[in-house]
């Protein structure tokens, strides 16, 4: 019995799954396969006396009559408040939100609503990041990342994201790259004995046609398709795009000895000239691909963003937009609107989510035995496994751990998202850096160049009391090492990667002091006095008191230094008076550094609530849904499986966060056990316990709450269908 290898499972998986659903669905004519050119329906009249503004629900006011559906029934606004939070921003909305949208009197507050979500660009952008990972197959590990194989595009997308960039820009920039989004099309280098469907350019064209057309070539790619009108030919073509030289053509892995010529595989849309260079080739692909004639791309995208906020597609499966839409005028106005509206994703989304359609009761899965489906409202949903952490991390307080593998990309390619993202967060606001800090050192040249050697620098400074908190942001030409009050603290070796540390526990009421051993290294080719690199060091202070007032220490020329170490140089009892003041040489933007960007993407991350699309995955992560990102996943199974229970059940991770949640709830409720019950519901549902609930939580939870009580609270909660589904 022959055993596929790896780089064949793909293929032989992919086949199965698309004749499965396509064997499932109404065969197509000729004149109804694969359409492409766009189509503008007319608006449909309203019928006298209707209230239905939202162009959607006019294209639906039949179906709403034929099923009866009252379309002044909506959903509470406690309900929507959840439901929108989750799927624009991917969050729970907080108990004060959560109140003030309830108590807000204006007619049009859902609307208003909506858009406030958009426009906040940071949490849209974190939580869509979650599922075009999925679909462009961004890991920020994983098997690839070798011999240049792999590339993340997490700073590109993220960026993207964030700016809501026009989508036929974001899908040319995808298919032919731009700074930071080649990873794109660079596909996977498999180890060992890999399918020819499996090779880099065939990946490219794969991926190509299911996300962006919702057209799975990845049959054709071994074979002519069993179910569907693609070829061998029409793979292949696609393929020989991205190819340095033309493509043999394999079939079921066998070479043929024929070489597929270069094509799109729509040609009504346009040719592609075979004999032009690969970057050329591309470009061509992209400018046919975002063509305002390629009605296809529109189609696939508002079909998918409506699968995402409904729960079903009008085309279902969303990656097979050969089928026929189960209302085809809705579908072509829609994908005409996103293209008149200059491909704005977010006002396709805002307009979805202020219809009737998405506002009324949620339903069920349709019954299994129906031969077609008819719309009754949206599908309950289960939150992704990113937005379920997320949740937990709004209702513990205990966000995901910053692990240095976020921080710092290493050989291979692998991780650093965080700081990718800090850096387009940074560019982006570049105005908001706190520091006013000057670079300094003992030479009024050091920029341009000094020698080599090691320089001690001091700052004592009073406080009329122990700070609230207090941190410190630091970087040094080239390395340095700080104490604080006689402790070392942190040291930084790179001065493109500012230092950013807690400091508070280490100042006191009264005299403190910073101590900075910093040094130039010398060029290792040369004699220290005949060496010469440019030298710097820089710091800025953050402490804040009790009584709200902050205090910033910087560095500039009221620092002293030596290059002299005498004993205990480090500590509040040294007398520097023989020490001399610091040279100024240039603020944060001047000199040789430039450090305002990557300082200002240290404070980010060093703020920030890590939410879940950025970490690395881990067992409860691929419990959870997350995927390998080694395939292309336009949509996650919404099923809880067994594994799921699992690691929910007895997995450390997710028992380790909520024992760090009770913690944080004691403290913030001061032991008191109906606040704490009160507080946790209203978190985590969105309501207040009904009687029954909250008589069951006090004999839970005790008189006197406990770690242990309050964390078994947590866990019967965040078990509740109610907590983990979007109705």
């Amino acid at each position: 019995m022959h055993t596929p290898r790896r780089g064949q499972l793909a293929v032989i998986c992919a086949c199965s799954i698309v004749i499965s659903t396509r064997l499932l669905a109404p065969a197509l004519g000729d004149d109804e396969a694969n359409p492409v050119a766009p189509r503008r329906p007319e608006l449909p009249s309203l019928e006298k006396g209707s209230t239905l503004t939202n162009p959607i629900d006019r294209f639906l006011q039949t179906t709403y009559a034929a099923e009866k559906i009252d379309v002044e029934r909506l959903v509470s606004d406690e309900v929507f408040a959840r439901r929108v939070h989750e799927d624009l921003v991917g969050l729970l909305p907080t108990p004060t939100e959560l109140q003030a949208f309830v108590a807000d009197s204006h007619p049009d507050k859902r609307r208003r609503l909506v858009r406030k979500l958009l426009a906040d660009r940071r949490a849209y952008a974190e939580h869509w990041l979650t599922f075009w990972n999925d679909a462009l197959r961004n890991a920020f590990r994983g098997t690839g990342f070798i011999d240049d194989g792999r590339r993340q595009i997490t700073g590109w997308l993220f960026a993207a994201l964030y700016d809501n960039k026009p989508y036929d820009q974001f899908v040319h920039e995808l298919i032919s790259p731009v700074d930071g989004s080649a990873g794109f099309i660079k596909g996977i280098i498999w180890r060992g004995t890999v399918n020819a469907s499996q090779r880099r350019e065939m990946q490219a064209a794969q991926t190509i046609s299911q996300v962006f057309l919702g057209t799975n070539i990845k049959c054709a790619s071994c074979h002519d398709s069993f179910i569907d009108t693609w070829t061998l030919d029409d793979a292949y073509g696609l393929a020989n795009v991205f190819a340095d030289e033309p493509l043999e053509t394999f079939e079921c892995n066998k070479p043929n000895g024929e070489f597929a010529t270069v094509k799109f595989i729509f040609p009504q849309l346009g040719k592609i000239d075979g004999t032009a260079p690969r970057d050329e080739r591309i470009q061509q692909l992209a400018d046919i691909m975002t063509s305002p004639q390629n009605g296809r791309l529109t189609r696939t995208i508002v079909n998918r963003l409506w699968a995402i906020l409904m729960g079903r597609g009008l085309v279902e499966p969303v990656d097979e937009m050969d089928l026929p839409p189960w209302h085809a005028d809705l579908l072509d106005w829609l994908a005409a609107d996103l293209a008149q509206h200059d491909y704005d994703l977010q006002h396709t989304l805002e307009l979805i989510c202020t219809s009737r359609a998405y506002q009324l009761p949620s339903v069920g899965f349709p019954d299994p035995e129906e031969t077609s489906y008819t719309f009754r409202g949206p599908l309950v949903k289960r939150m992704s496994g990113e937005q379920f952490l997320d949740a937990i991390s709004s209702l513990t307080s205990v966000w995901q751990p910053v692990e240095p593998a976020m921080v710092q990309r290493d050989g291979r390619g692998q991780g650093g998202q965080l700081t990718d993202v800090a850096l387009v967060l940074a560019e982006r606001r570049r105005d908001q850096t706190p520091a006013t800090a000057r670079w300094i050192w003992n030479d009024a040249q050091a920029a341009q160049g000094t020698i080599g050697g090691s320089l001690f620098l001091r700052r004592e400074f009073t406080l009329q009391a122990a700070p609230q908190t207090a941190r410190v942001i630091a970087a040094g030409d080239n390395s340095f090492t700080l104490y604080v009050n006689g402790k070392q603290i942190a040291r930084g070796e790179n001065w493109q990667k500012p230092t950013v540390v807690d400091i508070q526990p280490h100042l006191r009421s009264g005299q403190n002091v910073f101590a900075v051993a910093a040094v130039n290294s010398a060029d290792k080719d040369k004699q220290p006095e005949e060496s010469s690199n440019s030298a710097g060091f820089l710091l800025s202070a953050d402490i804040q008191m009790a009584d709200g007032e902050n205090v910033v220490i910087e560095t500039d020329d009221s620092w002293l230094w030596s290059t002299q170490s005498p004993d205990k140089w480090e500590t509040v009892e040294f007398d520097a008076q023989d020490w001399k003041p610091a040279v100024e040489l240039a603020d944060i933007d001047g000199g040789p550094w430039n450090i305002r960007v990557p300082l200002l993407a240290a404070l980010i991350i060093s703020d920030s609530q890590v939410r879940a699309a950025m970490v690395m995955d881990d067992a409860l992560t691929r419990a959870l849904g997350r995927s390998n990102r080694e395939q292309v996943v336009t949509r996650r199974q919404s099923i809880a499986t067994t594994l799921q229970a699992l690691e929910l059940t007895n997995g450390g991770t997710l028992d380790a966060v909520l024992k760090q949640g009770a913690e944080n709830w004691l403290m913030q409720s001061e032991a008191n056990s109906v606040a704490i019950i009160k507080g946790i519901y209203t978190q985590a549902l969105g309501r207040a316990p009904t009687a029954d609930e909250a008589a069951l939580a006090r004999a839970l939870v005790g008189e006197k709450p406990s770690v242990e009580s309050v964390q078994d609270l947590l866990w019967v909660v965040v078990m509740l269908p109610e907590f983990q589904l979007i109705e």
